[in-house]
């Protein structure tokens, strides 16, 4: 079965940001508990973890939806 693109894609966006919620939360929780981590390094971690969830999930996501239908 061929997986679409978008239905890809929008699973993928999904997944990187829920992802990178979750990093841009307990980051900003540990940029308060320690002055080693500044606004910045939280900002840029939220989008690096962003893109590599969302590259990733590209890759991984047509496996899964192919199989489901």
């Amino acid at each position: 079965m061929v997986v679409k693109f978008s239905h890809t894609f929008i699973y993928s966006t999904i997944t990187a940001v829920v992802a990178g919620a979750v990093f841009y939360v307990l980051s900003s929780g540990r940029m308060a508990v320690s002055e080693a981590y500044t606004v910045n390094d939280t900002y840029l971690g939220s989008v690096f973890v962003l893109l590599l969830t969302l590259i990733i999930g590209l890759a991984v996501w047509p496996g899964v939806l192919g199989k489901k239908g």
